[in-house]
């Protein structure tokens, strides 16, 4: 279930043919899928478009509460719909009945984390000398282009100093946060999950600890940051900018060689999860994922 803080105008109650509910509690607008779980029968049709937005809540639940994308509100969306109809492209996957209700969801490459107007964080996978993977950014560091060095960042001092001071990266301002995600691919007893954590670097001179920060291991490599440690094939990153006074962010995908969802696209995964629901009538017609 989602929840949204925004104040403008959204539709309450059930959208037809999407499963979606939207109700009213102690003044916060929520999102779930339809209390109805499924219809009495439904098309193979239907059943393709109600597996893409499962899953594609299923992704947005994915995100803990507090580190949900910090979405602009678009075209008097909550995030949560900006996030759903960012994600309406993504090839579709097959789940069955089982593995939605409990939740399941697959790391997918090209995957929008975030929409905004910010700079992007542009962002790549890169093998140095030695032969390990970092994922390589854009924003400079203010350490010499030459060398290869291990970053201490344990405040958001220690980030400010790094990237915020001056005109090493117009795009960040006092006050601006980089917010650093970690997804990983998991699958349990046949059951893909995508578990989600992330950390805040805060551009102010603020030299308390940071606990997120623990398990994250940074780089100066070209003079640009760098994040090491990012050999696991199973895992995502993405870097997203946004300035929470204002409400603007940045846009940005899941950087990600993680292909497991391949195995979710076939036509014989859709069938079987079809089969699951017991009431898909009609012909099974796949139609290819672009």
């Amino acid at each position: 279930m989602a929840r949204s803080d925004s104040k403008s105008v959204i539709f309450k109650g059930r959208i037809p043919g999407l499963g979606v509910t939207y109700f009213e509690r102690n003044g916060k607008v929520y999102a779930r899928t339809s209390t109805r779980k499924t219809p009495a029968t439904q098309t193979f049709k239907q059943f393709v478009a109600r597996s893409r937005m499962r899953h594609a809540i299923a992704l947005w639940n994915a995100f803990d509460p507090n580190g949900k994308p910090p979405i602009e509100a678009m075209e008097s969306l909550m995030p949560y719909n900006v996030f759903l109809k960012a994600n309406a492209g993504l090839p579709t996957v097959y789940l069955t009945k089982a593995m939605s209700n409990n939740g399941c969801a697959l790391l997918m490459p090209q995957m929008v984390v975030c929409e905004g107007r910010l700079p992007e964080v542009e962002c790549r996978f890169e093998t140095l000398e030695d032969g390990c993977r970092v994922v390589m950014t854009n924003l400079n560091t203010r350490i010499p282009a030459s060398e290869v060095r291990p970053l201490s960042i344990a405040t958001s001092a220690d980030a400010f100093h790094l990237l915020g001071l001056g005109k090493t990266n117009p795009q960040i301002s006092q006050g601006s946060v980089l917010r650093f995600y970690r997804f990983e691919q998991q699958m349990n007893d046949g059951y893909p999950k995508v578990v989600v954590d992330c950390c805040d670097l805060v551009m102010e001179e603020d030299s308390r600890a940071m606990p997120t920060l623990s398990g994250w291991h940074f780089l100066s490599v070209g003079g640009h940051l760098a994040i090491a440690d990012v050999d696991d094939e199973n895992k995502g990153w993405a870097v997203v900018l946004y300035d929470p006074q204002k409400g603007y962010a940045s846009s940005q995908q899941v950087l990600t060689n993680c292909r497991l969802y391949e195995q979710f696209a076939t036509e014989e995964a859709a069938k079987e999860a079809a089969n699951s629901y017991g009431n898909v009538v009609g012909p099974m017609m796949l139609v290819p994922n672009k």
